[in-house]
């Protein structure tokens, strides 16, 4: 199926400072209903972090290139707070946002226009004085959710924003390391109720999961166990097959006590994302994913079958996640296991 073509979309642009963004917000939903009637569509938060080097110069006027913001927002329309901040530590100065402008994006044309606004900030102060920053421009009526564009494993989330945020969005994907990854995350996974984890990343197993869980039930091995799981992916996917095994480990009955009992490798072949093996012999099952699909074979005779793989786009999977309202059990039991794996084999 083909992802759906974006409409037309128009920004209008506007500098701004902290005391005067309502002011320009007003003077900017005016101009843009010039002409024609146009909805101001809102039904969440969303604050956007993006982190800079102190100092670095940021152009507000041009779209983010690192994620795609107008995407998500025109099919979950939000007040978008993008967050451009550079880290000062304890020691830095509380204090107002250095620079401002806010941005009125709007879609559609004729009588079925509907637009959004977002609202883009440098900050340069102590982390503790970001809630303030962010609850002074987000709308108390509606949720609000952290987007955390920048790689976890090497910018972890800040307490500061997590505690006033329902759920954090990330793709591990990005992580250059994922074990930094994992323990980026540990106090939120220790911490269930607080931030909600919404890992874009972790959706792309979820053809991967049924049918492994469709092989178990049909016959092959039905309790992953042992040092027989082997899981391989291709270079820059290692995240995935952690995750994959991660997964596997939190459905062990014994998984409480010990490190995960799969092995986890690079390797190149072909098209495939993922490969993973279990047990040897009668039973043993076997899988493989691409773009479009998982094959699964279980020794004995069985006949393989296929499982389709969703298509999202980075934006498919963002806005399907903005919209779910409830935890994610089975991502938090898998970063369970992930965070007791890397402590015991560190010896931590």
């Amino acid at each position: 199926m083909a992802a759906p073509v974006a409409s037309a979309s128009t920004r209008m642009y506007r500098p701004s400072a902290p005391d005067a963004i309502d002011a320009d917000l007003k003077s900017l939903w005016a101009e843009a209903g010039q002409g024609a009637p146009i909805a101001r569509a809102l039904m969440a938060n969303l604050v956007v972090f993006c982190e800079h080097r102190p100092g670095e110069r940021v152009d507000f006027e041009a779209p983010l290139t690192s994620v795609p913001l107008d995407e998500v927002v025109r099919r979950h329309p939000s007040r978008a707070v993008i967050l451009h901040h550079s880290p000062g530590g304890a020691e830095a100065a509380a204090g107002p946002p250095i620079a401002a402008a806010v941005i009125v994006v709007t879609f559609g044309s004729g009588g079925a226009r509907y637009g959004i606004e977002e609202i883009a900030v440098r900050s340069a102060c102590a982390d503790a004085s970001l809630p303030s920053i962010v609850r002074h421009l987000t709308r108390g009526d509606a949720p609000t959710s952290i987007w955390w564009t920048e790689d976890l494993s090497r910018t972890p989330p800040l307490d500061a924003l997590m505690e006033m945020g329902r759920q954090l969005v990330y793709d591990s994907r990005a992580w250059r390391d994922v074990r930094q990854g994992v323990r980026a995350l540990a106090p939120l996974v220790r911490r269930p109720g607080t931030v909600d984890l919404a890992d874009v990343n972790w959706r792309r197993l979820s053809a991967v999961r049924q049918a492994l869980v469709h092989a178990a039930k049909s016959g092959g091995a039905g309790r992953f166990s042992a040092a027989e799981v082997r899981v391989f992916h291709r270079p820059g996917e290692g995240a995935l097959a952690w995750l994959l095994a991660g997964w596997l480990g939190s459905r062990l009955p014994d998984a409480s006590t010990e490190t995960l009992p799969v092995r986890v490798d690079e390797r190149r072949h072909g098209d495939e994302i993922l490969a993973i093996e279990i047990g040897t012999g009668q039973g043993a099952i076997s899988a493989t994913m691409n773009a479009q699909r998982v094959v699964v074979a279980i020794a004995g005779g069985a006949p393989p079958f296929h499982l389709a793989v969703r298509r999202e786009s980075d934006a498919d999977a963002v806005v399907a996640e903005l919209t779910s309202l409830s935890a994610d059990l089975c991502l938090l039991d898998t970063l369970t296991a992930l965070t007791r794996h890397f402590s015991l084999m560190s010896g931590q």
